[in-house]
């Protein structure tokens, strides 16, 4: 009988809701956005709406975007891989102008920002040559985040995550 034996903790997620409150309390801001367009044939047989929602998990996602007065700001936050933001970024930018939910600000120009709370220097480089903001982020809490990292890859952490994988096994989850 498979399931789920653990709920995960979404820690980016917190993170970059946290930013975007803090930072932009007062512009519009949508979270886990889906980009790029779905099949045209999809949108003739179901309508756009029901085809947005069908085809959204094939679509990438931004963490999040923010509609200022100046700008569709496409944000990724990033605790530790600083290398998948940045990367993933000029993609979504080049993604927005045919993604139906933001055809309604295309007139504004679109501004990719990377946070994380430590930047490595070799990513600087990259951001410019990208156009990607990077800012940092840290709150006080991401401290406890760090704390259980550490102890994650701990010799006896594996022993007991490698027991309890065995004791699900015997028990039939899998």
């Amino acid at each position: 009988m498979p399931g789920f034996t653990k709920l995960r903790e979404n820690w980016e997620d917190r993170y970059v809701s946290e930013y975007v409150l803090e930072t932009y309390p007062r512009a519009t801001h949508k979270f886990r956005c889906p980009l790029g367009n779905v099949p045209e044939m999809w949108v003739k047989e179901m309508g756009l709406g029901k085809a947005l929602r069908t085809y959204r998990p094939y679509r990438p996602e931004c963490d999040a975007a923010v509609i200022t007065a100046d700008a569709l700001v496409l944000i990724e936050g990033k605790i530790f891989k600083v290398m998948d933001g940045l990367s993933k970024l000029p993609v979504y930018r080049s993604l927005i102008p045919e993604t139906p939910e933001f055809w309604e600000y295309k007139g504004l120009p679109i501004e990719a920002v990377l946070v994380t709370p430590k930047e490595p220097g070799w990513s600087r480089k990259i951001a410019e040559d990208s156009d990607i903001k990077v800012v940092i982020y840290a709150p006080e809490w991401l401290k406890d985040y760090y704390a259980k990292q550490e102890v994650y890859w701990t010799a006896e952490e594996r022993v007991k995550r490698l027991k309890r994988k065995d004791v699900l096994k015997r028990s039939g989850f899998e």
